[in-house]
């Protein structure tokens, strides 16, 4: 964490203003009346998954609330290994992947083992395929997701960050695949920028079982408790709300061969 801190740092003049310790992180969660919450981590190279997984494992049972997500690189040698222990073994809920970090985009044939076991054990993808916050041309953009459902029409996948800038394309599949969701995260939590607001609220009223509220915490700039008030600012429907905040996660992670308590 504290390695990750110093990268934003150097290379976008911003610290994360929270703890690098996951304990302290875990409480300050307690504070924001947190029930369940997805724990997610990323590997920025090969060879550094299945250590992350060991961890992730243990943390997740010190912590019931947490919901883990493997680590995955395309560059792992041993990736099928590393697949079967995460979803075998630790039962996780599914894949962690980071396109802009990994530097591959979504729909790389290196990841098609990847997704296959997902569908075979009724698991899912959490893939930041955005290009917000940032752009990066080869490996993110909705294009490379449009690809990735062509192959796996029926593969569980939640795009995060609303899948801004493209949120009107998202829209689109949405209506096609029943198992693709959004989730909100870091979009409510940057006071430099200025949502779309308009744009989604449309698309949280059109699609109220498809969105979930997501923080992006730690890696935000303010509380995420500020990004909540923005979001209740929308005015939505109170059902919308309890679906956003709440039932919509239930719901995704009862699609998962996943034992949700």
């Amino acid at each position: 964490m504290e390695a990750i801190y110093t990268y934003f740092q150097a290379n976008y003049h911003f610290r994360p203003p929270f703890s690098t310790n996951p304990e302290t992180l875990v409480k300050e969660m307690t504070g924001c009346r947190v029930n369940k919450a997805f724990l997610l981590a990323y590997a920025h190279k090969p060879g550094l998954s299945r250590q992350l997984n060991s961890w992730l494992y243990r943390f997740s049972l010190e912590h019931p609330r947490l919901i883990p997500f493997a680590s995955v690189h395309p560059g792992d040698p041993d990736l099928g290994e590393i697949i079967t222990e995460a979803l075998d073994r630790y039962d996780f809920a599914g894949v962690k992947l980071h396109c802009l970090v990994q530097k591959h985009p979504p729909d790389h044939k290196k990841l098609f083992p990847v997704y296959e076991a997902l569908l075979e054990r009724s698991k899912a993808a959490v893939v930041h395929a955005s290009t917000f916050p940032q752009a990066a041309e080869g490996c993110l953009g909705i294009a490379y997701i449009k690809n990735l459902l062509r192959h796996f029409p029926d593969l569980n996948l939640i795009i995060p960050h609303l899948g801004l800038n493209e949120l009107a394309q998202y829209r689109g599949l949405l209506e096609k695949h029943k198992g693709l969701y959004l989730d909100t995260a870091f979009v409510f939590q940057n006071q430099g920028f200025i949502p779309p607001l308009e744009e989604i609220k449309a698309t949280i009223t059109g699609y109220p079982d498809r969105i979930l509220y997501g923080s992006d915490y730690p890696f935000i700039m303010e509380p995420p408790v500020n990004g909540i008030k923005r979001i209740l600012e929308l005015d939505l429907p109170e059902d919308t709300m309890e679906s956003l905040f709440k039932k919509n996660a239930r719901q995704f992670l009862n699609r998962l061969n996943f034992n949700y308590k």
